[in-house]
């Protein structure tokens, strides 16, 4: 029951801290309350806000499944290939540190604004953490097991899906997780830059207005989508790693 409430702590400790805030500034154009942004958000339920909310996550499902499978993909590859990974880990490393805003004018030269640019830059943000996590989970897989399949007569096939996949699954979900962090980011990125629909977008749109209470309802409605996305990762992760001792199955 204790852990229900430790959460509550920190969120009424925030809250506290942005009241004093508001007050000391004493403009709450600037620095609205949180009852002003509270009053804000309740007021955008019924306007435009359903639309963005619907937007912004077509962007992250198409851009973040794109890149976490390509990552994915390449992993795999790279993990059963010496000769591929020798190709493709200089390349990514290279471009790893790149991060995607970099690519914003790029990418509204390719895609115009719109839908696009937050797609591409989601894309290009998944696509490395998973890509890394999963082939050093991979790199890690005990040798034991492999030489053990090998000996049973399994195949290389065989091997891959019943051995080698099993024991990279906490890497895989922990690289997932990762690129669902990172993919917010560009998203919120992409959509205030390059986007025409969406949070970000919209953002962008209270600002140009000096609609600070609503700017930040926005932040805080892009914080708590991030954090329902992550948790029903995390309740997946749980479910698929249920064999795993729980202090294993949740890293």
């Amino acid at each position: 029951m204790a852990r229900l409430f430790e959460p509550l702590i920190g969120i009424a400790c925030a809250l506290a801290a942005w009241e004093i805030a508001a007050r000391v500034a004493g403009n709450a154009t600037l620095v609205p309350s949180p009852a002003t942004v509270w009053n804000a958000l309740v007021a955008m339920r019924g306007s435009e806000l359903p639309r963005d909310i619907a937007a912004s996550i077509v962007h992250l499902v198409v851009g973040y499944v794109a890149g976490a499978a390509l990552g994915l993909v390449l992993a795999l590859v790279a993990g059963s290939s010496k000769w591929f990974a020798a190709v493709i880990d200089p390349f990514a490393e290279f471009l790893r540190p790149i991060s995607p805003i970099a690519w914003i004018p790029l990418a509204i030269l390719m895609f115009g604004v719109g839908g696009g640019v937050p797609v591409f830059l989601i894309f290009y943000a998944a696509l490395f953490p998973i890509f890394v996590g999963t082939l050093d989970g991979i790199r890690r897989v005990d040798p034991t097991l492999v030489n053990a399949g090998r000996a049973l007569g399994a195949s290389r096939a065989t091997l891959a899906l019943r051995v080698i996949f099993p024991a990279t699954l906490p890497s895989i979900f922990a690289g997932a997780r990762l690129s669902l962090g990172v993919a917010w980011m560009a998203l919120v990125a992409g959509e205030i830059v390059g986007g025409d629909a969406g949070i970000g977008w919209r953002i962008l749109w209270y600002q140009e207005f000096f609609q600070m209470d609503r700017v930040l309802a926005a932040i805080l409605i892009v914080g708590a989508l991030g954090l329902a996305a992550d948790t029903l990762l995390q309740a997946l992760q749980r479910r698929v790693l249920r064999w795993l001792p729980a202090s294993e199955g949740t890293r």
